[in-house]
């Protein structure tokens, strides 16, 4: 799954590379911190199901899962981050035949979007 990670950071930059407003690096960022997120609510709730002594949230509230998305953003920043690796990403991938971007745009999008809408599959089941 490491090996996964920089590739989709190289996905998510160059996509967000495209039009002459492109932001990539806040793409990515914001792209990544929010499936993270989302990944953490999951766990927190299966654990929360499982270990009811865990239901250390309680309610969620929007003021403190809002707060919690900008603190996990820039905690992403610091530690995601970093001009020249992401460089290298670019270098390493950039010459990928167009089967290869097909395939790996598909197993990108499916983990982008397998992961969100996991969640919501969860929550009816676990509550």
């Amino acid at each position: 799954m490491l090996k996964f990670y920089p590739y989709i950071i190289y996905k998510v930059y160059t996509w967000g590379n495209k039009g002459s407003y492109a932001t990539p690096v806040l793409n990515v960022l914001i792209a990544l911190t929010f499936v993270h997120y989302v990944q953490l609510l999951i766990l927190q709730m299966i654990l929360a199901r499982i270990f009811p002594s865990l239901r250390f949230l309680g309610k969620p509230d929007r003021l403190y899962l809002a707060v919690g998305l900008i603190l996990f953003f820039v905690l992403h920043y610091f530690i995601f981050y970093n001009k020249n690796r992401w460089a290298s990403y670019v270098e390493r991938y950039k010459d990928e035949t167009g089967k290869k971007k097909r395939v790996g745009s598909i197993l990108v999008l499916s983990y982008l979007i397998g992961s969100i809408l996991l969640f919501f599959l969860l929550l009816p089941v676990l509550f």
